[in-house]
Parts: C-alpha cells; structure tokens; sequence
C-alpha cells in the first residue's frame, strides 16, 4: 500500500513539472515595447504617374498618358513607441533616397522622364503586441521631390517639385535581441498633383500626378 501511495505520488509530481515546464515553453516572451528608437530601411517603390496636357488659354486637352516610375529606395527612420499592454501607440519619422525613375514618349511634349530622388513621412503607428511580435498599422505626411525632364530632340527642359500628401500601410516587427528589431511594411502613397509649363510645348501646362506602392524591409534599435 505505501509502494502504491509513494508511486502516485511520484506521478502526480512528474506530471506536475511537465506541465509547467509546457507551460514554461509556451508562453510568449514578454518584451517592452515602450522608447525611443533608430533604424534603416531598404525596399523597393512602384510609382504610376498620370498626366495630361491642358492648353493654356482654354484648358482643352489632346493628349494624356500615364506610365511607371519604380526603383529602389532605402534611408533611415527614427520613432517613439507607448505601450498599453498589448496595445502600443508610437510616431515615425522617416527620409529616404530613391531611385524610382520612368518616362514616356508625349505626342506633343517629346519624351518625359519622371524621377523621385528624396521622399519622406511623418506618421502615427498603431499597434498590436503579442510578446516580440507586433502587427501594425501606419499612417500620416508623406512628402517626395521629383525631377521631370522634357525633351523632344531640338529642346529639353527640365523642372523640379516637392509635394506633400499622404501615406497609409501596415507592418510587421519582431524583437529577435533585446534591443533590436527587424520589420516587414507595405505602403500606399498619394503626392497629390504638380504642374509643368514645359519649354517643349510652351502653350500648354501638364498637370501631373504620382502615386506609390512600396515594399520595406527594415532593422532598429530600441534605447
């Protein structure tokens, strides 16, 4: 009988310290989300920009065309993140340089190469935070300059806009140390609408839009 009593026993402690070991094992690594931090980032941008010709004096147009503007892009990003247990709130600040470029071939304009150089963001963070995982969403100020050339074989012209608009997207980020991070993002762009008065075709004004999608891979570290 006490042969019985002392095996149970011994069972019941087995089972005991295999459950809190699973328990051990399985529950998510606490990390703190909350301070500032730097980063870089690398990725690539797709851009589509639409324009149209409108004549000066009337407004008429007789030619439109959109066309692509990709390439890549990388710089740096800095921020601040708050968290509320699982919910963390923050703010980021990035500026990058691009090297997103195309052009297409104007009926009356000649050739038009549309480049974006610098772009940058300023933008709230909402976030959902499972232990060194978080999934969040992003949004805010997005402001790019783009260099335009005009060239039609006997005259080229060439302009220079900053726009500002807006951006909205979402991540991921994972701790994989204590005080490092590495993040997936996806990002939708508008910069609104610039307008040219191009030497190539002087009686007419090319209002232009630009919109990017791009994809970021990025590393930070959290102080």
């Amino acid at each position: 009988m006490k042969s019985i009593l002392l095996a149970s026993t011994i069972l019941v402690a087995l089972s005991g310290g295999a459950f809190a070991a699973d328990a051990l094992v399985e529950a998510p690594v606490a990390y703190e989300w909350s301070g500032y931090y730097v980063g870089a980032q690398l990725g690539y941008n797709w851009g589509h920009v639409d324009s149209h010709d409108a004549n000066i004096d009337d407004g008429n147009s007789d030619w439109a065309d959109s066309w692509k503007s990709d390439g890549v892009i990388g710089g740096i990003h800095v921020g601040y993140n708050q968290a509320f247990n699982s919910i963390v709130l923050g703010v980021e600040a990035d500026l990058e340089a691009s090297g997103a470029s195309g052009s297409v071939d104007s009926a009356y304009a000649g050739n038009i190469k549309t480049k974006i150089d610098v772009q940058g963001s300023l933008r709230a963070r909402l976030g959902y935070a499972t232990g060194p995982a978080l999934l969040y969403a992003t949004g805010g100020l997005a402001v790019a300059h783009f260099d335009t050339k005009y060239d039609d074989g006997t005259t080229t012209d060439n302009s220079s806009n900053t726009k500002a608009g807006w951006t909205v997207g979402a991540g991921i980020e994972y701790a994989f140390a204590q005080n490092w991070t590495t993040r997936v993002e996806y990002r939708y762009s508008d910069f609104g609408t610039f307008t040219d008065n191009p030497a190539t075709d002087s009686g007419y004004l090319y209002p232009t839009d630009v919109t990017t999608q791009a994809v970021r891979v990025g590393v930070s570290y959290k102080f």
